[in-house]
């Protein structure tokens, strides 16, 4: 059975479980109101009465109370509000003559009855109503009982339109929830197919926003994976093309030790070998399988920069300031990310340059400003940078892969930080500015 109709049926029959249990206890503890409601001819009684002594006056209410007796066994008899009688009426005297006029002219089952003592107001002044009912008419209104049943059955249908309203409100979430899971295993996922259920401010709300934010970076992994493997294939086939070439030249004719073509092929074979690496630390950055841990942002950037001190020749490394910071996350994936941005940097900046790194911190955030004199980027690119395999207008194909930076922004955007390229206002060149939040670190380890 579907969860709607589950949903619907335990709504509809709790409901009427409840409003049943409450009617039957209402009617036990308020027989006399059922009675007076439901009954045909005691529904209007007191105000016919009323109406007849008002209007028609002593003699006529007496007539019709006799009419009442005759027709449905009804005895009356009506007082003013001081409870002094105004009409001779239709009751016994008194008790003991009600037992022997019931005994000598009805049977048994006629000498029981109820006695309703009633206050009334009128047009011209408030009355009281002494009623006795036989038994018969006790129960002659439960034999056509329409008024109940349609009671009743109006109450069961608006139950049953309210339990639907309420099964559709609670399950459609879950059926978009359901579409939006298929769709996007199907790998083309659309994030406004929820948007109903985003507004919502419940726990359905909740898991719809938690799906979309989980979705939505499934779909961005998934679409960054298959446009790097469009990269992959692309950059693997011209250093691949070049070695199929030179061992076809080596085949032909027998080469000495010595000749160029096999540093050429050797140089291929390294440049294969160091975009497989790049390759490799790039789809690492996308598992999970590593655990998380605190570590020191400052120590982190200082053995950085004295590993680049080694590869630098005559470029000068500046380390200034500090942060203070301890960080959440994978401190060698940080590592990679600066070492990477460093050798941007020494790749590009000319002999006797400056290379500059700026730390410090703002609020929740620890900021690492990365400066070069190089000659900088054109305006356009600055957005593309960070993407696998892009590379500038003019750029020597021995320059790198253009993977260091795109290693470098996925690193730090699993650090739920943001990576930026500008023009330095001082060294003239590219500045590389990163913002890592720490308030992660004090959500999951509760850090000082």
């Amino acid at each position: 059975m579907r969860l709607f109709w589950k949903v619907f049926a335990v709504l509809w029959l709790a409901t009427l479980l409840v409003g049943g249990s409450g009617f039957l206890v209402s009617r036990a503890l308020q027989q006399d109101w059922m009675l007076l409601q439901f009954h045909p001819q005691l529904r209007d009684f007191a105000s016919q009465l009323v109406a007849e002594y008002e209007q028609q006056g002593p003699e006529q209410a007496q007539d019709w109370l006799e009419q009442q007796l005759s027709d449905h066994r009804l005895r009356a008899r009506l007082f003013n509000a001081n409870g002094e009688p105004l009409l001779a009426g239709t009751l016994w005297p008194t008790a003991r003559q009600h037992l022997i006029n019931e005994a000598e002219n009805s049977s048994s089952r006629n000498r029981y009855g109820r006695r309703f003592h009633l206050v009334w107001s009128g047009d011209l002044a408030s009355y009281q109503l002494s009623l006795h009912v036989p038994t018969p008419e006790l129960f002659r209104w439960q034999r056509t009982p329409f008024a109940l049943i349609a009671n009743i059955s109006l109450a069961m249908a608006l139950l049953a339109l309210l339990s639907l309203l309420l099964s559709r409100y609670l399950t459609n979430p879950l059926r978009r929830l359901g579409q939006a899971a298929q769709t996007l295993g199907d790998g083309h996922y659309e994030p406004d197919s929820l948007q109903p259920s985003l507004r919502r401010r419940d726990e359905i709300g909740d898991l719809s926003r938690q799906f979309q934010h989980m979705a939505i970076r499934l779909q961005t992994l998934l679409d960054s994976q298959q446009q790097l493997m469009r990269d992959i294939s692309h950059e693997l086939r011209s250093p691949l093309a070049r070695l199929r070439i030179g061992l076809a030249l080596a085949n032909r004719q027998p080469l000495a030790a010595d000749d160029p073509l096999w540093q050429r092929l050797d140089h291929e074979c390294s440049r294969l070998d160091g975009l497989i690496g790049d390759i490799l630390t790039l789809s690492r950055l996308d598992s999970h399988d590593q655990a998380d841990e605190v570590f020191d942002l400052d120590q982190i950037v200082s053995e950085t920069v004295d590993d680049a001190n080694f590869s630098a020749e005559d470029q000068r490394i500046v380390l200034q300031g500090e942060t203070h910071s301890q960080l959440l996350g994978w401190p060698q994936q940080i590592a990679s990310a600066l070492d990477n941005l460093l050798r941007n940097a020494l790749r590009f900046t000319p002999d006797d340059g400056e290379i500059r790194i700026q730390l410090s911190r703002h609020g929740t955030q620890a900021m690492i400003c990365i400066e070069d004199s190089g000659p900088g980027v054109p305006d356009e690119w600055l957005k593309r940078l960070g993407e696998p395999f892009a590379r500038l207008p003019g750029q020597a194909a021995d320059s790198g892969h253009g993977l260091g930076l795109a290693i470098a922004r996925r690193a730090i955007d699993r650090h739920q930080g943001q990576l930026s390229f500008d023009r330095s206002p001082q060294l003239g060149g590219l500045r590389a500015v990163i913002s890592l939040p720490l308030d992660r670190t004090r959500a999951r380890k509760n850090l000082p």
